[in-house]
């Protein structure tokens, strides 16, 4: 490859490492690949970036020699993932790279699910491409389809190979093809890449365990463990404890910090090797087909040891580098992460992260009959950074975590651990009157309350009261559809699926209740939504639906949301505003019983107005009338402009 000249560079440390990569770039030859013009352009671009980025993270913890062969073997990396990615994505990148935002698209939409679970496996799950289509899915998430721990898989998020997949899905050959069909029908695969921790049977693990010098750095590892006995934790416990890197032998007193679950060993960061090789595990994911890597919090990467700086800050920059080096290899593939906070870091390698925090505040106004916390979160969420996007569920694989912040809780007149446990007690069943009964578990992070598991159906009560049950979940996807956010699916919600009763018979679950919220969806299930008089079949209508009316609405374009009062405690408002002056008013009626919203409320609005999901003409003078757990979208004009 012949790599052009540079100017002459200020920084004398950052000219070497530049020259370093530069010669590992030109030692191979891309004369022959028809991008390489377009790949020379993002080398000219963000090649300096990401070294300035990794030079800034590691050049003051290594030796000048040990930074100059880190800088080259990334240099050896980029060129091997760009020599190895196939035209067919090589294509997608060009396509995409000048594309708007696919996160800003009213048309958008995720699904996720387990390719065993939902469709017993790859070739299952491209056998139902069809069926996405016709939900109107754009992205699909797998959850972790690669070889996982045999001991505890934690999900798929105990991995112990990105190189090999669960044989009981299919290959990674397989896996590839898939994310090609799925592109070609017009749906983006999303991958999962655990970049803090992996398991014990990872071939690093296994060379570390076998005293193996290079990879026991790629650990925190103590030769002679800390003092004391290590700490018999269940699967949920967290924070940094210690674990035998070699159970077995009791004559190997090295212990390994396992900050997550017992099972899983924490990567040290701070060795720049690692980031090497996790960028590498990356990459090849990204090689796979995916077009979004949901990578976790950066708060998980850079552990708060003596001397390792600010965690947040270097987990962050961390981030920055995955995003620069993807931007030269893969630009069409972008980083997403589990904290919304990322999505106020303008200087983040995340381009879109989960609304969870949201999805706890939707259950908390249904258990309430209040949408007072939500109401007041939307208010105060206004820091979204330009550029970057939130993708909205009800729920997902995970246990229910009420992650919202004291402090809206506080604002709201409650106590934040009093409320917490409320709900835990009330989703779990223990709470006199309630409509629901899930598993729970432990909260994460030591916080009061236990989080619940439990599919849509299950937390809203079908199994116990299905035609209020119904409009409960009618009413959360309704919610999270018009938030602001790319709507987030999991598959079997649209159908009514409730948790797997038996869900602790199958081996390697028995101790983990979220496996209750992951239940198998059948053939006979998913033909059950032509059946208009069950359940599913009215859910599936709705939800469906929900997702036409959003994608014909221009107002669901973009991210913004304004806050609207309802004046009215059950009744949460905000509003979509237009490119054309018109605005969308999102209204949802979180009580059990019908609720007005009056035409004195309504008056910031001409009078004339439509209600999309039945086509209807309102007089907003007269007020809206929503029925028990209903909602409505309703076109309308402002009397005056938004930002007066």
């Amino acid at each position: 490859m012949q790599v052009q000249d540079r100017p002459q560079e200020q920084d004398p440390v950052l000219a070497d490492l530049l020259d370093v990569v530069r010669g590992r770039l030109g030692e191979v030859d891309l004369r022959q690949q028809a991008q390489r013009d377009e790949f020379q352009r993002r080398l000219d671009r963000h090649l300096r970036p990401l070294i300035s980025i990794v030079r800034d993270l590691y050049g003051g913890g290594v030796s000048p020699e040990e930074l100059r062969r880190v800088a080259g073997d990334l240099g050896s990396l980029i060129v091997h993932a760009w020599v190895t990615r196939s035209d067919y994505l090589r294509g997608v990148d060009s396509d995409r790279e000048n594309q708007a935002p696919w996160w800003n698209s009213r048309h958008a939409v995720v699904a996720a699910c387990y390719a065993d679970r939902w469709a017993g496996g790859f070739a299952g799950v491209r056998d139902r491409i069809p069926y996405l289509r016709e939900l109107g899915v754009t992205h699909l998430r797998l959850l972790p389809p690669f070889r996982a721990s045999d001991a505890h898989d934690d999900g798929g998020f105990s991995v112990a190979s990105y190189r090999e997949t669960n044989p009981n899905l299919g290959s990674i050959e397989e896996l590839a093809e898939l994310g090609q069909v799925l592109h070609e029908n017009g749906i983006s695969l999303m991958l999962d890449v655990v970049l803090s921790r992996n398991a014990p049977e990872h071939p690093w693990s296994l060379a570390a365990a076998r005293h193996n010098s290079f990879f026991e750095k790629f650990y925190w590892i103590q030769p002679d463990g800390p003092t004391g006995e290590a700490s018999q934790r269940s699967v949920w416990a967290q924070g940094p404890a210690w674990e035998r890197v070699v159970p077995d032998d009791p004559t190997d007193r090295r212990r390994v910090r396992t900050s997550e679950h017992a099972h899983q060993w924490d990567l040290d960061w701070t060795n720049p090797r690692v980031f090497v090789a996790m960028a590498g595990e990356m990459l090849h994911v990204a090689g796979l087909g995916a077009q979004v890597l949901r990578v976790g919090s950066p708060w998980h990467l850079w552990r708060p040891v003596e001397g390792a700086g600010d965690v947040l800050s270097r987990g962050r920059t961390v981030l920055r580098a995955l995003d620069v080096l993807l931007q030269i290899v893969a630009p069409s593939v972008v980083l997403e992460s589990n904290d919304p906070a990322e999505l106020q870091v303008p200087a983040g390698g995340v381009h879109v992260a989960d609304g969870l925090d949201r999805s706890a505040l939707i259950w908390s106004s249904i258990a309430t009959r209040d949408a007072t916390l939500l109401a007041e979160h939307i208010r105060r969420d206004k820091n979204l950074v330009r550029g970057k996007g939130r993708l909205q569920p009800v729920r997902n694989h995970d246990a229910l975590q009420w992650a919202f912040p004291d402090e809206l809780v506080v604002a709201a007149g409650l106590n934040p651990d009093a409320h917490r446990r409320f709900l835990g007690e009330f989703y779990s069943g223990r709470f006199e009157g309630s409509f629901a009964s899930n598993p729970a578990v432990p909260a994460r992070s030591g916080r009061v309350g236990a989080a619940v598991c439990g599919t849509s159906a299950s937390l809203a009560g079908v199994r116990n009261e299905p035609g209020p049950g119904a409009d409960r979940v009618i009413l959360a996807h309704a919610v999270a559809f018009s938030l602001g956010g790319v709507p987030e699916l999991w598959l079997g919600d649209e159908l009514g699926v409730l948790d797997d009763p038996l869900w602790s018979l199958e081996t390697g679950h028995d101790k983990d209740p979220r496996w209750a919220n992951r239940p198998r969806v059948d053939q006979a299930t998913i033909d059950s939504r032509h059946d208009l008089f069950s359940v599913s079949g009215r859910l599936y209508g709705s939800i469906r639906r929900l997702l036409e009316l959003r994608g014909a609405a221009p107002e669901f374009d973009g991210q913004a949301v304004i806050d609207f009062d309802t004046r009215n405690e059950p009744v949460l408002g905000y509003q979509r505003p237009g490119s054309d002056g018109s605005v969308l008013l999102c209204l949802a009626n979180f009580s059990d019983w019908t609720q007005y919203v009056t035409g004195e409320t309504l008056s910031g609005f001409q009078a004339r107005a439509l209600r999309l999901q039945d086509a209807a003409e309102l007089d907003l003078r007269d007020g809206v009338l929503l029925e028990a757990h209903g909602w409505a979208w309703i076109r309308c004009t402002p009397r005056r402009s938004l930002d007066d």
